[in-house]
This record gives C-alpha cells, structure tokens and sequence, in this order.
C-alpha cells in the first residue's frame, strides 16, 4: 500500500511539473493575433499594449502552490513515510559520500537567466528589465524561503542545524529555472529544471534535506519568479522604464582567483 502510494504521489508530481514546463498543452491557449485574425497593424497594437507574459492569472498558483501544499503536509506530518523512504534510499546510494556540486550549481540558472540574452539567443524582455526580474524574484525567494526557515526550525536529517525547510539551494535553482523559462522559451526552460533537478538531488544525496523540504523548496522558487512577472508592470512604471527600453546594454565579467581562500569569484559589471 504504501509503495502504491508513493508511486501515486511521484506521478502527480510529475504531472505537475510537466504543467509547468508546458503550460500551452495543458491550458486553454492565450488568444493571440492569428487567433482573433488581426491585421499585422492592430497585432502590433495588442502586443505593445497587452504583453501577455506580464499578466496574472490565477493558474498560475496551481503549481507552486500543489508543490508548497505538498511540502507543508510533510513538515506537519513528523512520521511521513515517504521522508523516511527517500532518505533511506539516498543514503544507500551516497554510501556515505558527499558531493558539494549543487552549492555552485544553485547559481546557474539564475546567471543564465541574466547572461544568456548577450550569447545571441533571443530574449522577451531588456537586460534593465532582468535584472529588475532576478532582483524581484530573488527577494520573494529569500523572503518566503528564509523566513520560514527561522519560523519553522525543522531538523535536518544529518542533525547540523535546524534550517531543514525549506531547501533554499533548491529555491534559488528552481527561481532562475523558471525564470529562464519564461524567459527564453520552453526549451531554455527545460535546461534550467534540469539544472534545478539535480541540485534538488544532491541536497537529498547530501543528506541535507528531507524531501518535503526539497518539494517546498521547489514550490517557492516557482512562485518567486512568478512574482517578479506580475510586479514589472508596477517597477517599469516606478523606474520610469518603456516598455520598447533598448535591448543595448555593456557588462563585463571579470574573473578573481584568492590564492589565501582557494576560491574563485566572478565580477560582474553591467552599464545600461
């Protein structure tokens, strides 16, 4: 019985997620200029003045909010079944290992979110209007995830504090995925979840989290990103920014090695 359920509870996921990466096959699709047979001048007009990318829409909360109801089930149940499962699992398979990969790969999708746009490949919105998305975005996620964190002083399973819930690496990695996606399309998108996955992964591999923890984790960094499109409206306006804003920014990335920490940093220096 539990096996069944377990495997209940990873098909619905699944399907969440797919809905998320496509929401156009599982949605009625968005009324468009070919749809309501525009003329290529009134198509202009609806697209200046209606960006239907900035809209809200209340399905848009299906998903993160199916996967932060999920994660919040698991917190309150403290013999959830399914936690014990995954760990007991992950445990067998890192043998007792640990793989630091997923506190750099965190950062990745975001980066992406914000560099890709320079690489040639084409992007919905200026760089002014990224990085006024990531900002947004990474606040909500830091707000939402960090806070609850404090609230909430969930054990973690390898017993090194009480920050358990949620997973804020898998936030931050699930922010930038879904920002990609929105961004750059759905196959830009997919890239960002992969990338997202696997930190998801490792934090269980690791030890780290409990899978409600990485469920929450990954409902919060949906949601951070959604926030930031329903709110550019409101920060073009507070920033007096066009909507037609040029696409012509400079930045460069300067790479700084500290011989004394044996790290690598990367500066960044953006003029619009």
């Amino acid at each position: 019985m539990k096996f069944r359920f377990n495997i209940i509870l990873f098909s619905l996921l699944a399907n969440i997620i797919f809905a998320q990466l496509f929401p156009n096959l599982c949605f009625a699709q968005n009324l468009d200029a070919d749809t309501l047979k525009l003329t290529h001048r009134e198509s202009i007009i609806l697209r200046d003045s209606c960006p239907q990318v900035e809209k809200f829409d209340a399905r848009q909360l299906i998903v993160p909010g199916a996967l932060m109801f999920a994660g919040a089930l698991g917190a309150i149940d403290s013999d959830n079944n399914l936690n014990k499962s995954v760990q007991d699992a992950m445990t067998d398979l890192s043998d007792g290992r640990r793989c630091k990969v997923d506190d750099y790969l965190r950062f990745l999708p975001s980066a992406t979110h914000l560099l890709l746009g320079f690489t040639g490949v084409k992007a919905k919105h200026s760089f002014k209007e990224r990085f006024l998305m990531s900002a947004t975005s990474h606040a909500a996620m830091l707000i939402m995830g960090y806070g609850t964190k404090y609230i909430i002083k969930e054990q973690r399973p390898d017993l090194s504090d009480k920050h358990s819930f949620p997973s804020g690496h898998v936030a931050m990695a699930f922010t930038g995925a879904e920002l990609m996606r929105m961004e750059y399309g759905t196959y830009w998108g997919l890239a960002g979840y992969a990338s997202a996955t696997a930190v998801a992964f490792f934090r269980l591999y690791n030890n780290r989290h409990w899978f409600n923890d990485v469920l929450m984790g990954v409902g919060i960094g949906i949601l951070s990103a959604k926030i930031s499109q329903w709110l550019l409206s409101f920060e073009r306006k507070l920033f007096k920014m066009s909507t037609k804003s040029s696409q012509s920014s400079t930045i460069a990335a300067i790479p700084v090695y500290d011989p004394n920490q044996r790290a690598v940093m990367l500066s960044l220096n953006a003029i619009f």
